[in-house]
This record gives structure tokens, sequence and C-alpha cells, in this order.
């Protein structure tokens, strides 16, 4: 009996202080953001931007027209910009159209030399100014 008591309350106080979950893993604050991406100066036609937290999924800001507006995490995000080419249905994928990146390989995958600074209650309003080589 004196052994259960320890136990039990050992076990009901790692409950309070890890929870019992029913939040998101990886949930992060986010705060609205919009902005503008061009390519060589020319407003990018249509894409994707990302803004990234290292153990946090990102997700997918769609552009239209050089404009992009959503939401992404605060704090220093990693920028990544997506440009997709659709190309022939093919068997091997089910006579899907395959989407291949286009966008310059400096601006996506953990290498991308873009990043922003997301703040709560902030305008974050971004441009992101792209080059093809």
């Amino acid at each position: 009996m004196h052994r259960l008591c320890p136990a039990t309350c050992l076990a009901l106080a790692l409950v309070w202080l890890l929870g019992c979950g029913g939040g998101q893993q990886g949930a992060a604050p986010v705060a609205k953001v919009k902005g503008t991406v061009t390519l060589d100066g020319k407003p990018l036609p249509a894409g994707e931007v990302y803004f990234g937290l290292t153990g946090v999924p990102s997700s997918a800001i769609e552009i239209k027209d050089g404009a992009f507006s959503g939401e992404a995490p605060v704090g220093k995000t990693k920028v990544e910009v997506f440009v997709y080419v659709e190309g022939p249905a093919t068997e091997k994928h089910g006579g899907t159209r395959n989407k291949t990146n286009v966008a310059p390989k400096k601006y996506w995958g953990p290498n991308t030399t873009l990043s922003a600074t997301v703040g709560a209650g902030e305008p974050n309003e971004f441009k992101f100014d792209l080059a093809s080589k």
C-alpha cells in the first residue's frame, strides 16, 4: 500500500506536467503575412511560398500575380519559393501529370538564401526579389 501511493502521485504529476495531448504536435503560434515575389524584376505569375521553422511543419501560401497572403509561424523563418511546371501525363504516375519545381535552387530546399522574421501583431509585409541567375 505504501508503494502504491508514491507511484500514483508520480503518475498524476507526469500527466499534469506533460498534459493529456489534444494539442497539435509541432504547432507554433502563427501570424498573418503578405507580400510580393518577383523574378528578374517581374511579378511571379504563380507559385508557392513557404515560411518554415525547424521542427514545425510549414504550409504553402499561394503566389498569384506576384502577391501572396496567408499565415506563417512566428519567429525567424526560412523562406522557400516553388514554381511548378506540369509535365505530360505518364503511366508511371498512374496517368497523372508530374510537377517539376523550376524555381532557382538557391530559393528552396535546405540551402535557401531567403529568410524572414515574422512577428506577432506586426504588419509582416515582405518582398522577395528573386533572380534567375
